[in-house]
């Protein structure tokens, strides 16, 4: 049964998206603290109250090989192919966007963990844990003195943060077909026709045709 609550991961200004097809037993948020300590003579233990640290989230789930009536969505994504796009993004140097609807999770981190298997009995289906860290732009502030009062205003400077990519390219090799560059990329063969689309200006009408030396774009898929 599809429910209405959702969880998904997003990246390159949400061109490439995930939606977590099962939804996890679990999700743990570990908030902590920065906090320190010092002993001061007649006074004991004082704590030192620091910025807070970043959130961080973990929770395991499956990618399944088949439906079954536990699903969070209407038609399943393989599972080498949603573990393809986390691993990409792990690899990649901008953050994801996480989004919980219905829960008020919505921001941007880093996939500090990703670790996937399988297992006997439901070949195909792969299992996984996940653990992401809330990701925080350098803030810029600038410090205006007022010289006839001697008073310093800091301001602060609000930076949005981009998680947008530069398209990658592919230059192609003696041997190569569109759709052996769309199953390394996309995890799917059929797919070749995002990458044809994306280059008919260097391509021309035929997509079977590519020599080698050409640079293709891969868009996202």
């Amino acid at each position: 049964m599809v429910t209405n609550y959702q969880m998904w991961i997003t990246y390159n200004a949400e061109a490439e998206k995930l939606r977590i097809p099962v939804l996890p037993e679990k999700f743990t948020v570990n908030i902590g603290s920065n906090n320190s300590s010092v002993d001061v003579a007649g006074l004991g233990e004082i704590v030192v109250k620091q910025a807070p640290p970043a959130f961080q989230f973990s929770f395991e789930s499956f990618f399944p090989k088949k439906s079954f009536p536990g699903l969070s969505v209407s038609s399943l994504t393989a599972p080498l192919t949603c573990v393809s796009k986390l691993k990409s993004w792990y690899e990649g140097d901008k953050p994801v966007h996480l989004i919980l609807t219905d829960v008020g999770v919505d921001m941007y981190c880093t996939i500090e963990d990703f670790t996937y298997y399988e297992q006997g009995g439901d070949v195909g289906t792969i299992h996984y844990s996940l653990t992401l860290k809330e990701y925080r732009e350098v803030t810029v502030r600038s410090v205006t003195v007022k010289t006839s009062t001697s008073v310093a205003t800091v301001q602060s400077t609000e930076t949005r943060v981009d998680n947008s990519t530069t398209p990658q390219t592919y230059t192609v090799k003696s041997g190569d077909c569109l759709w052996n560059i769309a199953k390394k990329y996309y995890g799917s063969g059929s797919k070749y026709t995002v990458i044809y689309n994306a280059n008919k200006s260097v391509i021309g009408s035929n997509p079977n045709l590519i020599y080698p030396g050409q640079v293709l774009t891969i868009p996202a898929a």
